[in-house]
């Protein structure tokens, strides 16, 4: 079994990956909440404060393709000390020039397109390593608490950033440029991770490299309604809670009081991280997806229709409760279904089409609100998400979804008799789309192609959840119409 210590657990790499992350998701989480103060202080001008973050998620998503595919090619250690070292550099000299006065709107956009660009790496970089550092039956609850390390993150982070700054400007970029140096110390500690490229497998540097998660995504029906789904989740729940954010502010509410509001939604995505392994265990194969969409649906009527000024606070914390579960199951079985040759790409593609759902969801939320009001655009927001939610459910790609079990680069795919089993998802393609997509593998009799693309291995599918459970030894199961 890859990955995991002889008790199937996650200490050691694991853990250092995870120490180091957390001391980045700090830093950047304060950044982000000091820049674009630092910024309004310097110019007196809130659209050039707005330019900030949008260079620091239009880097994100920019660079979130190319740095899937630096992933697959490089050493993935490697590339996050590369992109360590760098924020530690800038985080230092821009403490510097804030402590010396001599800061400009130039250097503040500099570090932002910086920490943008090498989180996008670093994130693909992390993810893409997880499967190798862990053991298969803990590989779910290794994402959860990634989950929790991210929100845990931006909690320190986010609190830290307005306190450091209200003592002095330099303070909260040289606790940063700590914070990365920590990591970066930390990440020297880890073993090299390259990436296992099966017999064939060149990465190409070019488009075709950097667009092969995109297509691996394709491929796959259950990956495809997945992100679907993450993409039109972020999506409107961006746009609501910038119309709760807003209507509050526009009806004279305390701005102390919407801060501490917004905070439930930390507070209840971070309690739900740190619940998602055992509410998996709960809630078997895609339920936790279905759980998560209707309660979305259900939810945010509560917030259109209900009194009370926190009210929208708890019902938004209790939405970011159950999305861990469901995050959980989809990236699980994303990283189990995708060769690790591949992993940077897929993950870089999944975080780009999400966040895209997210990147304009403040402009949707305005116009909706401009529209139609408080009220009915929650209302009509609701009612899309109902439509999302049923159309999910009568997915076969996410109700026939079996449970992945990783295997080791360039292991024969077969089981252990000398049966071809059926194929199960991401294996032997099974009609016409999928045909063209392995022109070049083994002939259909084959159990897996012996491609660039051949799937990792389900060696004993169980119907259920993803987080661990004893496998029962059966054969897989007849795939999915490949529809939605």
């Amino acid at each position: 079994m890859p990955g995991g210590t002889a008790e199937g657990g996650w200490k050691g790499d694991f853990t250092l990956l995870w120490v180091s992350s957390a001391f980045a998701e700090f830093a950047y989480s304060t950044s982000l909440i000091v820049l674009p103060l630092i910024v309004l202080a310097l110019t007196g001008s809130p659209s050039q404060a707005g330019i900030i973050g949008f260079v620091d998620a239009a880097a994100m998503l920019l660079a979130g393709l190319p740095g899937g595919a630096v992933a697959d090619r490089f050493d993935r250690r490697t590339v996050m000390l590369w992109c360590q070292a760098a924020l530690v550099a800038v985080f230092g000299s821009l403490a510097l020039l804030l402590w010396a006065n001599a800061v400009s709107l130039p250097a503040l956009i500099g570090l932002a397109l910086v920490n943008g660009v090498a989180t996008a790496l670093t994130t693909a970089a992390g993810d893409a390593m997880i499967p190798s550092l862990v053991a298969a039956d803990r590989l779910s609850d290794a994402v959860a608490m990634n989950a929790a390390r991210t929100y845990a993150g931006q909690l320190a982070g986010t609190s830290a950033g307005g306190f450091l700054l209200a003592v002095k400007n330099a303070f909260p970029f040289a606790v940063g440029c700590l914070a990365h140096l920590a990591g970066l110390v930390l990440l020297l500690f880890l073993k090299r991770q390259p990436p296992a490229r099966p017999s064939g497998d060149r990465v190409e540097a070019g488009g075709r490299g950097v667009l092969d998660g995109v297509r691996w995504i394709a491929r796959h029906p259950f990956l495809r309604v997945g992100l679907a789904c993450a993409t039109a989740t972020n999506f409107f729940f961006g746009v609501i809670y910038f119309v709760v954010i807003a209507s509050a502010q526009t009806s004279g509410m305390n701005t102390g009081l919407i801060g501490l509001m917004a905070s439930l939604l930390g507070v209840g995505g971070l309690l739900g991280a740190l619940a998602a392994p055992p509410l998996q265990r709960l809630l078997s194969g895609a339920r936790p997806v279905y759980v998560v969409l209707w309660a979305f649906a259900v939810l945010t009527v509560g917030i259109a229709v209900l009194p009370g000024s926190w009210t929208p606070g708890v019902l938004l914390g209790a939405v970011a409760f159950a999305a861990p579960t469901a995050n959980a199951f989809f990236t699980t079985q994303q990283l189990a279904l995708t060769p690790d040759s591949h992993r940077g790409r897929v993950v870089s593609a999944v975080a780009v089409a999400s966040g895209c759902g997210g990147a304009i969801a403040p402009l949707a939320g305005g116009i909706v609100l401009d529209l139609a009001g408080r009220s009915a655009g929650l209302l009509g927001c609701a009612a899309v998400m109902t439509v999302i939610a049923l159309l999910t459910t009568m997915s076969p790609a996410l109700r026939d979804v079996p449970d992945p079990v990783m295997a080791e680069p360039g292991e024969d795919p077969r089981p252990g008799s000398q049966a071809e089993p059926d194929p199960g998802p991401g294996r032997a393609p099974r009609n016409e789309q999928e045909s063209d997509a392995y022109a070049d593998s083994a002939p259909e009799t084959e159990s897996a192609p012996e491609c660039a693309y051949r799937p990792v291995c389900e060696a004993a599918p169980v119907p259920g959840s993803v987080q661990g459970p004893e496998q029962r030894q059966e054969a897989p199961p007849e795939p999915a119409p490949d529809k939605v």
